[in-house]
């Protein structure tokens, strides 16, 4: 695929997943006219709306993947950063594409034999939930996979639970309740304290 398509087609991504996020239900059209391209090119890349969905969700997944397994994998990092680290590029992730969350629920409402790639790679994968686990241990030499897989879900709920609060619409001032997640400080200070009271 020579530049110029690729170029195209990560517009048509880009701008998807933006306007899902803005608006929930696009039309092709929309998505077009913000991309600055023509129908034609969103069916010669992806074939159809639900395709391009389809597509965006596995595209967002696959980079949140990428960005973690490189975190968890880096063999110069302490344990503990690993952790800081690995939550926080969750949490700015999710923060930067909220509209992953909503087209992920969306695909599986409508398809129900839709594999979302999130929950492969992610969210069900116990390869990546068992590195976690190994990285949790090595600071707490805790030997319990019950009280290993505790220590995961909450971890993973720490960092996923604010950002619903902070993403749905109809709960009002949640900074003031919670706090800014898009404060870097503040959402750094938050998951620190987050992995040490796990850690502990």
């Amino acid at each position: 695929m020579d530049d110029k398509n690729l170029n195209t087609k990560e517009k048509i991504l880009s701008t998807t997943i933006e306007l899902y996020g803005l608006k929930g239900d696009i039309t092709v059209r929309e998505i077009c006219e913000k991309a600055g391209v023509n129908v034609a090119s969103v069916n010669y890349h992806f074939g159809s709306k639900d395709n391009l969905l389809k597509k965006v969700e596995k595209h967002y997944s696959g980079l949140l993947f990428d960005i973690q397994n490189k975190i968890i994998m880096d063999k110069m990092q302490e344990p503990r950063e690993k952790l800081i680290d690995w939550a926080d590029a969750l949490m700015k992730f999710v923060l930067d594409y909220p509209a992953l969350i909503m087209l992920v629920t969306n695909l599986v409402l409508q398809d129900k034999s839709y594999n979302p790639e999130i929950i492969d790679k992610i969210l069900g994968s116990i390869e990546s939930k068992k590195n976690i686990q190994n990285i949790i241990y090595s600071l707490t030499h805790i030997n319990d996979e019950e009280i290993l897989n505790f220590k995961y879900i909450q971890l993973f709920s720490g960092v996923i639970g604010p950002i619903i609060f902070q993403m749905i619409p109809n709960i009002k001032d949640t900074n003031n309740v919670f706090m800014d997640l898009n404060n870097e400080v503040e959402r750094k200070r938050y998951i620190e304290n987050l992995v040490d009271t796990i850690v502990k």
